[in-house]
This record gives structure tokens, C-alpha cells and sequence, in this order.
């Protein structure tokens, strides 16, 4: 990586504050970052993720790290994306639907000397269409409780993931139980459910998804998927006793699904 001199330091930082507004406060190294427009009101949930995913990863890759490539699912302006470098992922792929957010992660990964990093648009409910090869790590944080097909996305991400898949999302209340099916003798149970969401009112929000209507999966559900696309194991981590208020009351989950038991 190249080292910066303090005079470009200031021309880079300077580039970097005209590219805003930024969603996340990001430490890029040498002096540079983004400043978090929601820093004040949501800036926990940023730092507790991080520290999850980042704890969770750590703990199964190890020294390994080095020589694994990622996949980075509805990466944003890549805040989870450039973590993972700085933990010393060589290659890492970002996708997201918005070109506008791709652009900002892209002039960041050219500013802050990071080679490995791609970046691609698509929508991640197509992701076949665009993206190939398998990845030992997947990421999916911030996203399919936004999705009108959190499904449909996660089965894409499961058929590019060699090894581990972290989700992150928002969830719904549990709810567990039997309905009929065809007939009245006939019971099928089922194990979790989802929530349908309607975000209309946040047309033009680059953190929603391509459609306002999304469904919000309960922790349940999301276990239930995680395993039926071939995740034997899947472990929710506990977020750290100081972190974020959703994640201490199980309103936001993070799950781990591991190819191996």
C-alpha cells in the first residue's frame, strides 16, 4: 500500500468530503475517511455490525484470512467491504443496485490504494445474471429485510458460497405453528414467518431496496432458510454487552450458516 504524504492526504480528503453525503464513517487509513450523515442517530448499529461480523469472521477464517476471496451482497458504499480488507481479505466483490453508491466505494477503494476490489450493479435478486464463481465468505448485512424476494436473494448468495454466510437484518416477531394444507385433516407446521413491510415512504432512500414492498423475515425464518440451502449449522452471535439496542433486544440478528457441521 502506498504511504501518503500529508499535502495529498489533504487534496485526497478534500475529494473524499466533495463525494458526500456518506452513510457510514469509514477509517480508511493514512489519515483519510468518510464522514457519517446519520452518525448522530444511527452511527451504534454501524459499529456494533462491524464488530460482529468482523468477531464472527475472525473466529472461524483465523490466519486463513489471507487466502480466502469474499462476496459482499448489497455492499452500499462498501463500509463492510473495506473491513474486510483491513482484516487482510486479498479479494473482495461488491454488488449493489445502486450505481450512485458503487461509485462513491469504487473512487474510496482507488483513493485508499486498496487493489482486490470489484464492484458490480445489479439487482441481488438476480444475481446469477451478474455474478460468478464461489466465494469462501459471503456477506449479506443491511439488506433482505428490504427485499420484496429476501429468498430468491439469499439462494443466489448460498450458490456462490463455498464456506460461510453472514446475514444481518432486521426482524420480526417469532411465530410458530400448524395450518391446514389442502384439507382439513391435513397440518403442515411451520417455523417462523415473515412480516410484509411497505416502504413507500422512503422513495428515493438509497438504503431501501428496488421495490417498497419487503419482507422483514423473523429469526426463525431466517434459521429455517439458512439450513435449507444447505447451511447444516447456523449460529446467531451475541452482540457485545455495550452494542446497539435492537441487537441486545433481538430486534436485529446476526446468523452465521456453515457449509459443515
Amino acid at each position: 500500500m502506498t504511504t501518503t504524504q500529508p499535502s495529498d492526504t489533504t487534496e485526497l480528503q478534500a475529494r473524499i468530503d466533495e463525494m458526500g453525503p456518506w452513510f457510514y464513517d469509514m477509517d480508511l487509513g493514512n489519515g483519510l475517511r468518510t464522514y457519517s450523515k446519520v452518525a448522530g442517530s444511527h452511527g451504534d448499529i454501524h459499529t456494533t455490525r462491524r464488530a460482529m461480523v468482523a468477531g464472527v469472521v475472525q473466529s472461524h477464517f483465523g490466519n486463513r484470512l489471507s487466502a480466502i476471496s469474499a462476496l459482499d451482497v448489497g455492499c452500499h458504499e462498501g463500509y463492510f467491504s473495506f473491513m474486510l480488507s483491513g482484516l487482510g481479505v486479498p479479494r473482495i466483490h461488491g454488488a449493489d443496485l445502486r450505481g450512485e453508491s458503487l461509485a462513491k466505494a469504487r473512487q474510496l477503494a482507488e483513493i485508499a490504494d486498496r487493489s482486490g476490489m470489484e464492484w458490480t450493479q445489479c439487482n441481488c435478486e438476480a444475481l446469477d445474471q451478474h455474478v460468478t464463481g464461489t466465494f469462501e465468505l459471503c456477506l449479506c448485512v443491511g439488506l433482505i429485510y428490504h427485499l420484496e424476494n429476501p429468498i430468491r436473494c439469499l439462494r443466489q448468495i448460498a450458490d456462490r458460497c463455498g464456506e460461510m454466510l453472514v446475514v444481518e437484518t432486521q426482524v420480526c416477531d417469532e411465530i410458530e405453528g400448524e395450518t391446514e394444507w389442502g384439507r382439513q385433516e391435513c397440518k403442515m407446521p411451520y417455523q417462523g414467518g415473515f412480516a410484509l413491510i411497505d416502504e413507500t415512504c422512503f422513495d428515493d432512500n438509497p438504503e431501501t431496496g428496488a421495490t417498497p414492498l419487503a419482507l422483514c423475515p423473523s429469526p426463525g425464518a431466517l434459521k429455517t432458510i439458512l439450513k435449507a440451502l444447505g447451511f447444516p449449522r447456523v449460529e446467531t452471535i451475541q452482540p457485545p454487552a455495550t452494542g446497539n439496542e435492537q441487537m441486545l433486544r433481538s430486534k436485529r440478528v446476526v446468523m452465521a450458516g456453515y457449509r459443515t457441521t
